[in-house]
């Protein structure tokens, strides 16, 4: 019976480690085909390849943040606006776009694609965009048409960033007035978030605080592998 038992086990550990490996290998697949870009995406979600930088977010800033993608006259060309909100201040970026084969460039001042792309990924969520970037920071973020979306939306993206093995999702602010803000642009605004920020630090340390333990512990426990790997081999 223990034999049996054993076996059985096995198999379903074999079975479900197999049906994890197809799962990620739907989810971090590039979109057959992608959305209409055009419109109002709320950015919902981010994460990236190192947990210090959604922690950084985390710990300072009570972040909200979408962009406005409008099409141009120039096929696969968008202008996009950035609005980003902190702490009831505002800011505003602009900038082209070059749309193909669902990765997304930058323009430089010729119209002529840039840097590396971002790349459209798979997602369940039938009006938002999941975007893997690799820049000086890779992140990964999730958009919506809608301001909120459900939580198996979220879970969705949080099982990507697993299978990527990135940092958790950060989830942003869902207050996406930019109407009634001071704006960050004007030279005669007087900005003090400090006392924000600080009330900010004290309820999100313990995420940071993990995280950067992580990331200490992470470099002797590469230095010890690297170590094995180099006396194996002589």
């Amino acid at each position: 019976m223990m034999k049996t038992l054993c076996v059985v086990v096995v198999l379903s550990l074999f079975s479900v480690c197999q049906s994890a490996s197809l799962a990620c290998e739907k989810l971090l697949n590039p979109l057959d085909k992608g959305p209409d870009l055009s419109g109002s995406w709320h950015i919902i979600a981010v994460s990236s390849e190192n947990c210090l930088f959604t922690a950084l977010i985390n710990a300072l800033v009570l972040l909200s943040a979408k962009v406005n993608i409008t099409s141009k006259d120039t096929p696969n060309t968008y202008d996009t606006n950035f609005k980003i909100k902190i702490y009831g201040y505002c800011v505003s970026e602009s900038e082209p776009l070059f749309y193909v084969n669902n990765t997304l460039f930058g323009l430089d001042s010729n119209n002529a694609p840039t840097g590396d792309p971002d790349v459209l990924l798979q997602t369940g969520c039938p009006d938002c965009m999941v975007l893997k970037g690799v820049d000086v920071i890779s992140t990964f973020l999730l958009l919506s048409k809608r301001k909120t979306v459900s939580a198996a939306e979220l879970k969705e993206f949080e099982t990507q960033t697993e299978c990527l093995g990135w940092s958790k999702p950060l989830v942003l602010n869902s207050d996406h007035d930019y109407e009634n803000c001071q704006s960050l642009d004007d030279d005669n605004t007087d900005i003090d978030t400090s006392g924000l920020i600080y009330q900010r630090l004290k309820r999100t340390s313990a995420e940071s605080f993990k995280c950067l333990a992580e990331n200490f512990l992470s470099y002797p426990r590469a230095a010890f592998q690297w170590a094995q790997q180099f006396w194996s081999k002589r």
